[in-house]
């Protein structure tokens, strides 16, 4: 078995991870913004392999994000343990990109990560990325408070702190400020170590200027010092770097006191005029050396990102029996499973579950197949019939079967490459708007900058299932079809992925790129497509040229 975690350990869209120990396992949660399931976590026994393991989930959790903005839902998670319970502490932004932000803040606890958990509560709407600190009997929310008022530079307005109540069920007392740096400072968490608090932010913003910054008191409410060595971690100040972006983070101890940071961090593709991370935010973890009554430091010296590291001296390494390590290439339908099960997600609503998936999602009512019922648009932010999976690896094939038979051409079904509402590529099988509809593969753009586009267009038999595939490689896709036993057939010309990148476009956006099926009907929702055979392979370690 390799001694060696390799970068990133949760590749594609797992942005801001926080990361606790129970006993012998460890667990990530991540930020899910608009997808669903909400806040994906994660456990491994090494650092090194993982599984999904539970999201926020149970009869009293209940998020609609219908209508909800590109990018808002659900931010930052915080995953904590104390006394025998999870605390899960994250903020639903419901609208953002102006003055003002309007977001909620919660808490929900769990004595298993798989849920359930319980009804979230709103303890404060003051900002995002909070963290709950455990410390002698006590729970302090930590988070950063936005100003809105015109005039103030960045809407920064600190770090604030205010106790939590025995359930975390609401708050205690005023929030107290104790850090306002001059930059605009997030994702702060406190460490008690050494008579020391330690308290560590994520500053710089999330693009190229990310980094994490320490500070110290000997007081939980400051006053708090910066580390005079400056940045624990970034890459702002190396281009060459294979991650980018590093930043916010979370220092998790083995059972052996051995510290470990995880962070989030972008590959990013340079064959372009501006540098773009095409893969989202993805989750990864350095080793730090943390001697008595100093600062953390990475293990390798300096503030860079390390590709590869150790892994812990003593870890536990493959998972129980009769459990399976996420393999990330997970290629099927949901096949005779009535719900949606990881990695696949669904936009803005949570899975179609036992007693209602016959909604718009159906596993019974064609064997074999994956059966979608047409709803709004591709652009729609809200009731879209999609499932899709992240995609993880720069170089990576899909392919599926769809059979379904448009009267119109407000009808439509297919294989979606999809980021958000202005920024996907779709190849969808639709009707021309003629006396007799003939079948046609239409392949669609949808650009942030030049709006929606048809890129090619084919005419396919009236009837029978067709196979669609598209193979991304070099950041560029290249989209494919055949019927029957005909060999596959070119569609279009090869396209540029990266405009599905955060950094394209000049615009806010958090998340990642995903592949899956979706189907359309605008106008009665009645039109029905089937899919089967959705395969996908990856190669999961080829970085960036």
């Amino acid at each position: 078995m390799s001694n060696y975690i390799v970068n990133p350990v949760l590749p594609g869209f797992f942005p801001d991870p926080s990361i606790v120990r129970v006993g012998e396992w460890y667990y990530i949660a991540n930020s899910s913004f608009e997808w669903f399931p909400a806040i994906p976590i994660h456990r491994s026994r090494d650092l090194m392999t993982w599984q999904f393991a539970g999201s926020l989930q149970g009869p009293d959790v209940r998020f609609d994000f219908s209508g909800i903005q590109d990018s808002g839902g659900i931010w930052a998670p915080s995953l904590s343990w104390d006394e025998g319970t999870f605390w899960l502490t994250f903020s639903v932004v419901h609208s953002f990109g102006g003055n003002h932000k309007d977001m909620d803040t919660f808490v929900s606890r769990a004595v298993d990560v798989a849920g359930p958990w319980s009804r979230p509560a709103r303890v404060t709407t003051t900002g995002f990325d909070p963290s709950i600190f455990h410390h002698e009997g006590k729970h302090w929310l930590l988070n950063m408070e936005w100003d809105h008022r015109p005039g103030v530079t960045s809407g920064f307005a600190g770090l604030t702190l205010q106790e939590l109540n025995a359930e975390g069920t609401d708050t205690i007392g005023a929030p107290r400020n104790i850090l306002r740096p001059a930059t605009l400072t997030e994702g702060p968490n406190v460490y008690y170590r050494d008579c020391w608090y330690y308290l560590m932010v994520a500053e710089g913003g999330t693009g190229f200027n990310h980094g994490i910054l320490m500070y110290r008191s000997r007081e939980l409410n400051g006053p708090y010092e910066a580390d005079p060595s400056g940045a624990l971690l970034t890459s702002r100040d190396d281009r060459s770097l294979f991650l980018q972006k590093s930043g916010h983070g979370e220092i998790v101890l083995t059972a052996e006191g051995e510290p470990y940071l995880v962070h989030l961090a972008s590959r990013v593709l340079e064959n372009v005029e501006e540098r773009r991370a095409v893969l989202g935010r993805e989750t990864c973890l350095q080793q730090l050396t943390w001697e008595p009554d100093q600062w953390p430091r990475l293990a390798q010296g300096g503030h860079h990102p390390a590709q590869q590291i150790m892994s812990p001296a003593h870890g536990l390494g493959i998972l129980p029996e009769g459990t399976d390590a996420d393999c990330y290439e997970a290629s099927s339908l949901p096949g005779s499973q009535k719900n949606l099960a990881w990695p696949w997600s669904t936009l803005r609503e949570s899975g179609p579950s036992t007693h209602e998936h016959a909604e718009w999602f159906s596993t019974t009512a064609r064997p074999g197949w994956v059966r979608l019922r047409g709803r709004r648009s591709t652009d729609s932010l809200r009731d879209q019939s999609l499932i899709a999976q992240r995609i993880i690896s720069p170089c990576t094939s899909v392919e599926v079967t769809v059979d379904a038979t448009p009267a119109n051409y407000t009808q439509s079904a297919g294989l979606i490459i999809y980021y958000n509402t202005s920024a996907y590529f779709y190849l969808r099988l639709s009707a021309r708007n003629t006396e007799h509809p003939e079948r046609i593969l239409e392949l669609w753009e949808r650009d942030r900058l030049q709006g929606l586009r048809i890129h090619a267009l084919a005419t396919v038999r009236p009837e029978g299932p067709l196979g669609l595939k598209v193979q991304l490689a070099d950041g560029k896709l290249q989209f494919q079809w055949w019927q029957g036993r005909a060999h596959p057939v070119g569609m279009g010309p090869a396209l540029d992925f990266s405009r599905l990148s955060d950094d394209y476009a000049n615009q806010l956006n958090f998340t990642g790129p995903f592949v899956g099926v979706c189907a359309q009907d605008l106008r009665d929702q009645s039109f029905l497509a089937d899919f089967r055979e959705f395969v996908t392979s990856a190669s999961m370690r080829v970085p960036f040229d």
